[in-house]
């Protein structure tokens, strides 16, 4: 038997997180094959110059990755990868770099853990009738836990449980605008509110941005030229951009939304990425603000589970809004997010994303770092890439697809001046970090031609 041990050097984050992006880069590259046995842990941290305990996280986090499982007496073993069963990883595959969805963490097992537990407990029947439009009260208890480590204080009268962030969208933005109002959000937006606004009616008008987000000049000039009165904005890791919006900026969006006497939309998906997280706008002005996280892309899409916090004006109509768009988010999914939040496991989940999140991150900026934006925060899953000179989108796309590798472009309201055109790249869909690797040098390969294809 060759003993394999891996090269982690390639492999930036916490070692025991490099050593299994390091299991996963051999297995796809047919290096490891499924049945090899690793060697043992004490041996393995030998090899390796790490401590037992580093090890010892290694494998337990590649077990629950499905990656090696343990037989009592005979040792670790390789796994099929779970990417593969899933119909994601395998190399002849195209690679989604679309699609803007968390890389894996174990967050199955820990949903499995915790229905399992309901069942356990008997707790299953009380969950599946009509329960309370707004949400069970222990359930939006446990989420104003999880949003005070956000940095938003909330109570529970005034959080409403959604079936996701793009429901929450839907039931806020008719409560302070009506079809064919103008609606302001970044120049390059949210697809959920694109879709939102075409059904519904509403005329949305994009802000120039920057490396911090919202320009407030801009935003001021748009609200008195268009005399909208709603602002729908995302200041953490902005999609598509990428940008963190920093603190003093934010301090200034939030006094212009109340000069103009107008209502803040915040997106806050990627809040959680942040340690320490900087405070969203909507602590600022809770009184005219509709703040709205989602557990998507911190736990599972899956879930459709979001909390929206509503000023307490708005409170009776939130209610109202819920009954009449689906009557209720699903009980046993909010129990599920609840019991995480109450055991640690979503905080858990957090910071495996995060760790994530930096390792794909600094595998796509080592691979494109000369064509992207410097980094202005944390880490996310989706890089803004501009369109090089010469270049354009639908070359760039075409290319791409030719070598296995899907992108798509971005929802452009309208060109700002200075504004750049690119594509979003999301880092998290590719089942490995091998899978990742490869798409991206794709790309640079692509970049780097004398001549892009182009199209009449």
């Amino acid at each position: 038997m060759t003993d394999w041990v891996p090269a982690l050097a390639s492999f930036p984050g916490p070692r025991y997180l490099a050593f299994v992006s390091a299991l996963e880069a051999d297995l796809a590259a047919g290096r490891v094959k499924p049945g090899m046995r690793l060697l043992p842990q004490r041996d393995m941290a030998q090899r390796l110059d790490l401590s037992v305990g580093t090890i010892s996280k290694a494998y337990a986090e590649a077990e629950q990755r499905g990656l090696i499982s343990g037989e009592v007496g005979r040792g670790t073993f390789v796994q099929r990868r779970r990417g593969e069963a899933r119909g994601l990883g395998a190399s002849e595959a195209t690679i989604n770099l679309a699609l803007n969805v968390p890389p894996y963490t174990g967050e199955d097992d820990i949903i499995a853990a915790a229905l399992a537990e309901i069942v356990a407990d008997g707790e299953m029947s009380n969950l599946l009738g009509y329960l309370p439009h707004q949400g069970l009260r222990q359930h939006r208890e446990a989420m104003v836990t999880w949003l005070s480590a956000l940095g938003v204080t909330a109570e529970p009268d005034h959080l409403f449980i959604t079936h996701g962030g793009q429901h929450a969208l839907s039931i806020a933005l008719p409560m302070v605008a009506s079809p064919e109002d103008a609606v302001l959000t970044e120049s390059y937006t949210y697809s959920g509110m694109l879709a939102l606004s075409a059904q519904s009616g509403y005329r949305l008008h994009g802000v120039a941005t920057d490396a911090q987000g919202l320009v407030p000049e801009q935003l001021d000039r748009a609200f008195a030229e268009t005399k909208a009165r709603v602002l729908y904005c995302m200041p953490t890791l902005q999609t598509p951009m990428g940008s963190v919006m920093p603190a003093k900026r934010r301090q200034a969006i939030a006094e212009i939304v109340r000069r103009h006497d107008a209502y803040l939309l915040e997106d806050d998906a990627y809040g959680y990425l942040l340690s320490p997280p900087l405070a969203p706008i909507a602590k600022l002005i809770p009184e005219r603000s509709f703040y709205i996280v989602s557990f998507a892309k911190c736990l599972a899409p899956g879930l459709r589970i979001a909390a929206m916090v509503a000023p307490e004006a708005f409170r009776d109509r939130s209610i109202n809004a819920l009954r009449a768009t689906g009557w209720m988010a699903v009980p046993v999914m909010a129990e599920v997010v609840a019991r995480l939040i109450g055991n640690g496991g979503l905080a858990r989940q957090a910071k495996l994303k995060r760790d994530k999140a930096a390792i794909r991150d600094g595998i796509a900026r080592r691979i494109l770092g000369e064509w992207l934006p410097p980094a202005t925060g944390a880490p996310g899953f989706h890089l803004w890439l501009p369109l090089p000179a010469g270049r354009t989108l639908a070359a760039l796309i075409a290319q791409a697809a030719q070598a296995g590798i899907t992108l798509a472009p971005p929802g452009a309201l309208r060109r700002v001046e200075n504004e750049s055109l690119g594509v979003r790249l999301c880092l998290g869909a590719p089942a490995t970090e091998a899978d990742l690797e490869r798409a991206l040098t794709e790309i640079r390969r692509i970049l780097e031609m004398a001549e892009a294809i182009s199209f009449v």
